[in-house]
């Protein structure tokens, strides 16, 4: 086995090591006899002893820092490995959740009933906390932290207030304090319409796809956007966009979740 043939060489190289520093000790103290007619024959032999444990344990080293590389390359593939897993089976379960959710909210106003106020209520807080939570993780579980654990990118939920004239407004944000602008139109608000809600697809700028946003083309404060449809089945409520300053930070499987945090407050706002 691999790490059984590691193991015996590292216990070789620590004992090769061990008898050469012994060798190179006492040939050291053979060498500091004035007297002794092996003084030079010891002090070279010293010298080629301590430059075989400096190279052994340089071997040595090497081993356990290929080792350690290796077990962080690991790490790293199996973190990658349990963050795509994860936005899969969020995304399989948010999507027909919206979908389920929105034919419920459909059949109970067909009875033409009126929710009680404090129903209303309830569910008007219990949507606004899935709000929060879902750009507060869209902000959080994309780019990288800064050295204060602060989050780099940031996220805002914009709703569909026009579609004819392309109209968005700004509802929520969280992220990096640095507010986004408070409307969607124009040239930026076709952008949503007919990139994102009517193609009922992400759009994903920065160096994994080459695009970058249109929304604010020349923008010095972030370099990759992450913009998805907010929906529940066939109802479109606007688009969440995430945006982070460098062009490598949002990463393809951080399309994935936020299309399913997406989901998850489409779901929630096709109830209120």
């Amino acid at each position: 086995m691999e790490w059984l043939r590691k193991y015996w060489l590292k216990i070789f190289l620590l004992t090769l090591a061990s008898f050469l520093a012994a060798g190179a000790f006492v040939a050291s103290v053979v060498a500091g006899d004035d007297h002794s007619k092996y003084r030079d024959t010891a002090l070279w032999t010293g010298a080629v002893l301590a430059l075989m444990v400096v190279l052994v344990t340089a071997s040595e080293t090497a081993l356990n820092e290929r080792e350690r590389a290796k077990a962080r390359e690991e790490a790293s593939q199996t973190a990658a490995q349990i963050r795509l897993w994860y936005n899969d089976v969020l995304l399989q379960l948010s999507k027909p959740l919206g979908k389920l959710t929105k034919e419920h909210a459909a059949a109970y106003k067909a009875t033409n009933a009126t929710p009680p106020n404090a129903l209303v209520t309830t569910r008007s807080t219990e949507s606004t906390t899935i709000r929060r939570s879902a750009l507060v993780g869209a902000a959080t579980l994309t780019a990288r932290l800064d050295s204060a654990g602060l989050p780099t990118a940031r996220s805002a939920y914009y709703r569909l207030v026009n579609r004819a004239q392309h109209e968005f407004a700004l509802d929520d944000w969280a992220g990096r304090p640095v507010a986004p602008r408070a409307k969607i139109d124009g040239a930026a608000g076709s952008h949503f319409v007919h990139d994102i809600l009517d193609a009922r697809s992400a759009y994903h700028a920065g160096a994994a796809t080459g695009l970058v946003s249109k929304v604010n083309q020349g923008s010095t404060g972030y370099r990759s956007v992450i913009a998805v449809p907010v929906m529940a089945g066939t109802e479109e409520f606007g688009v969440l966009a995430v945006d982070a300053p460098v062009d490598t930070d949002l990463t393809v499987d951080h399309v994935r979740l936020v299309q399913g945090l997406a989901d998850v407050l489409g779901a929630a706002l096709a109830l209120t």
